[in-house]
């Protein structure tokens, strides 16, 4: 059914938001709120008004979002503002900081400098006198999850292969933590992030000793890790499908009604010697770096 066709000059996202904030006051703390896609077809909005009704909600501090659960009624509990001593401010670091907390939590379309102000208890404007807009934020916090993870040590005469797999298992440490940052990385349009250009640095000079031609060389770092953000966008995909579902790709293969009647009709004889396949996307991750790091040079 569409709710979204009455003549008010309110913004659709806010009436939607009405009507949600009205179904919360019959829920109980914990209890889950119809996921986006839900909303979608509910209320005949886009994603983008749905998932923007959920920010208001989650703003105002009615709702919270739960990894791996989605959107649920927050707890009757003073909201997580920062508080500080009269008379400081906020520092640059806080803002990016509490920019990661929730990209963590609703990924980097639940970061506003609105919000990350409300959160902080400070006005809009002061917000953006330490982060000049989304782009910048984005950056230091890109900065801010890259360099908190440590460099594995490796031997001084370690061979090319050991150093190149040290930087993806790295990468992937880093994505399996922070699923957005995949998603906020530009290989075509690179950023400059001083823990990035450490990676590139890092690839490349282990590339040295074994490919001479500097274009090939740079080639092959932009597989290296393209593979590895790509295999992380797929983890994204995965993480924001558990909390619009509240369940994991082994279920949903096991035990959705459609999927099942699709593959028994679809699948071709070399799927169904395939056999039971339990989803491991660690497990394919590895397995893929393997196989590329065999044929890299």
């Amino acid at each position: 059914m569409s709710q979204d066709s009455g003549d008010s000059d309110e913004p659709p996202y806010r009436r939607v938001a009405a009507a949600l904030r009205a179904r919360v006051d019959d829920l109980a703390p914990g209890d889950r709120l119809p996921s986006v896609r839900a909303i979608v077809s509910d209320f005949g909005v886009a994603s983008a008004t749905a998932s923007r009704a959920l920010a208001l909600l989650r703003e105002e501090g009615l709702v919270e979002s739960v990894p791996r659960v989605g959107t649920v009624v927050a707890s009757r509990t003073p909201s997580r503002r920062r508080v500080r001593p009269r008379g400081t401010g906020p520092y640059r670091a806080d803002v990016v900081a509490l920019a990661v907390e929730i990209a963590d939590a609703d990924g980097l379309a639940g970061v506003s400098m609105r919000r990350l102000a409300a959160e902080l208890g400070v006005p809009t404007m002061s917000a953006h006198g330490l982060v000049r807009g989304k782009d910048e934020l984005v950056m230091a916090m890109l900065e801010e999850v890259f360099d908190a993870e440590p460099w594995p040590s490796v031997a001084v005469d370690a061979g090319w292969r050991a150093r190149l797999e040290v930087s993806a298992h790295r990468q992937w440490a880093v994505y399996s933590r922070h699923p957005w940052a995949a998603r906020a990385i530009s290989l075509h349009r690179p950023q400059p992030v001083p823990a990035l250009l450490a990676i590139a640095e890092w690839d490349l000079t282990a590339l040295e000793s074994v490919v001479a031609d500097a274009e090939r060389r740079f080639d092959l770092y932009m597989v290296l890790v393209g593979y590895v953000r790509g295999m992380a966008m797929t983890l994204a995909a995965e993480r924001d499908a558990e909390a619009d579902t509240g369940v994991d790709a082994d279920w949903w293969i096991d035990h959705d009604p459609a999927t099942a009647r699709g593959m028994s009709r679809l699948a071709g004889p070399a799927i169904r010697r395939a056999g039971p396949y339990a989803y491991d996307l660690d497990r394919v991750f590895r397995t893929g770096l393997t196989a590329l790091l065999d044929g890299m040079v």
